[in-house]
């Protein structure tokens, strides 16, 4: 799927992603608060799922290698978190669906995290 599908799935609003960008396909997601946990991966999952909205999503985002962020539970995107995704051409994604029925919606179409998990 790409990652437009996956705002449609997610009832997202993207704050960040031009046509190309959400073009782009996807296979695995991991959702998770912890930063520190996505920096620890072996892996790069393409699309990292958190309930936080701080400048360090689009950070950790970036260092690892992952396409898309989605900030969970309702949040909007502080603008500085906006201006971060710009400048680092990460796309940038909100829902008002938790963590828990996002992941839940992202497995059932076929988007997996990875077996180190």
């Amino acid at each position: 799927m790409n990652l437009e599908e996956l705002a449609d799935i997610l009832e997202a609003t993207i704050h960040h992603g031009d046509d190309e960008a959400l073009n782009d396909e996807v296979s695995r997601v991991v959702a998770s608060d912890l930063m520190s946990d996505i920096l620890a991966r072996d892996d790069t999952p393409d699309v990292l799922l958190t309930g936080l909205n701080t400048v360090q999503i689009v950070h950790t985002a970036s260092i690892s290698g992952i396409k898309a962020v989605v900030i969970a539970r309702g949040k909007t995107p502080l603008q500085s978190v906006i201006d971060r995704a710009v400048e680092e051409n990460i796309v940038l994604m909100s829902t008002k669906i938790g963590m828990f029925e996002a992941s839940g919606r992202l497995y059932a179409k076929g988007l997996y995290s990875s077996a180190a998990e």
